[in-house]
């Protein structure tokens, strides 16, 4: 067989655009062919969702499961509390192994306590109760008014909002010596959730309280990191921009 080229004369005649299009589509290929050299491709096939290719210069970690006990601080573990079937709702946080479950804890108030001395020991208080208010909105106004009632009690910081189960409130603040639930009467920091829904036709209030006297900063900063973990029957409440 005889093949044909082109003359010399005729490959000169073409365009010089033509010659730099086809130059670069070489190129082009080049590059995809020997891509093991330049470019890593990584694919990811989920059920959620069709394939996605992603090119990069080096290849990504490769996919990784659902951690477990996503958030739980360091050196403190997962605490779940339930509250009987008069207030069927799951409540978690993230607790330090020094922290121990107070014999004056029932199904429906559960007392934790941290240090020896009682008088002064950090404390935090679970809690589920009936409500005979008007709406889950008025529980949690009701708790934002009367929590931090006298003059030297004052919210920090704050956030309000709804969730699945009803509308809650989180805090960080600090009750002056004359407030009702300042421990032993001297200034307290204080940390919690309160929540107001309807369940069963009844009217409750959740309630995470968390206290430590105002001169104990490490109990303290441990608060802002436990409060941001407390979930409602696995439904992450959020916590307050911190101060």
């Amino acid at each position: 067989m005889t093949r044909r080229t082109a003359s010399p004369r005729i490959a000169s005649a073409r365009p010089a655009s033509v010659r730099r299009a086809a130059a670069a589509g070489t190129l082009a290929l080049t590059v995809l062919l020997s891509g093991c050299s330049v470019f890593q491709i990584r694919t990811e096939d989920k059920s959620a969702g069709p394939m996605r290719i992603g090119v990069q210069e080096t290849a990504g970690p490769e996919p990784t499961g659902k951690p477990t006990e996503a958030g739980i601080p360091e050196g403190m573990s997962k605490t779940s509390v339930s509250f009987g079937s008069s207030c069927p709702v799951d409540l978690s946080f993230a607790l330090g192994d020094d922290w121990r479950d107070s014999s004056g804890s029932s199904e429906e108030f559960h007392v934790f306590s941290h240090g020896e001395n009682s008088a002064t020991a950090d404390i935090i208080l679970v809690s589920c109760n009936d409500e005979y208010g008007d709406s889950a909105q008025g529980v949690v106004d009701n708790k934002r008014r009367y929590n931090f009632s006298k003059q030297d009690s004052q919210v920090i910081a704050e956030q309000t909002g709804s969730l699945a189960v009803g509308e809650f409130w989180s805090y960080q603040g600090e009750l002056g010596p004359t407030e009702i639930l300042a421990l032993n009467s001297k200034p307290t920091y204080a940390y919690g959730v309160e929540t107001g829904y309807k369940i069963n036709g009844r009217l409750v209030n959740l309630s995470i309280q968390m206290r430590t006297l105002k001169t104990n900063t490490e109990v303290a900063e441990d608060f802002k990191k436990m409060l941001p973990t407390v979930t409602i029957d696995g439904e992450r409440v959020p916590a307050p921009s911190f101060r």
